[in-house]
């Protein structure tokens, strides 16, 4: 998996140079954002998914991809083996999703 780009919002800024190292040269860091700017990066990086806070989710249905809920109020963690089983899980589940062949087809009447 290759993380294109994130945002650095509530962060410190020893973790905002660390989510830079991290990153790489290539990794693109926003503080701020909304749907118009995250829909341009979704275009330009060909992102297979998108993972953020439910507030995104209408941006990923707009892009057409998946979206993974990790916003700190879903109803599961995702700590420990357990928690990472279940988040590569839902991976998993959202990606292979057969909806997304359905959606990414042309209309019917086009």
């Amino acid at each position: 998996m290759t993380v294109v780009a994130t945002s650095d919002r509530k962060n410190t800024q020893d973790e905002k140079v660390k989510i830079k190292e991290l990153l790489g040269q290539d990794g693109m860091v926003f503080s701020k954002g909304g749907p118009k700017a995250l829909l341009q990066v979704i275009e330009d990086t060909e992102a297979d998914i998108l993972v953020a806070g439910a507030s995104n989710q209408y941006t990923a249905i707009k892009a057409r991809i998946p979206f993974l809920d990790i916003n700190h109020e879903r109803h599961h963690a995702y700590a420990g083996y357990a928690g990472m089983v279940k988040m590569a899980r839902e991976f998993y589940e959202a990606l292979y999703s057969p909806v997304w062949g359905q959606v990414r087809q042309s209309a019917p009447w086009e």
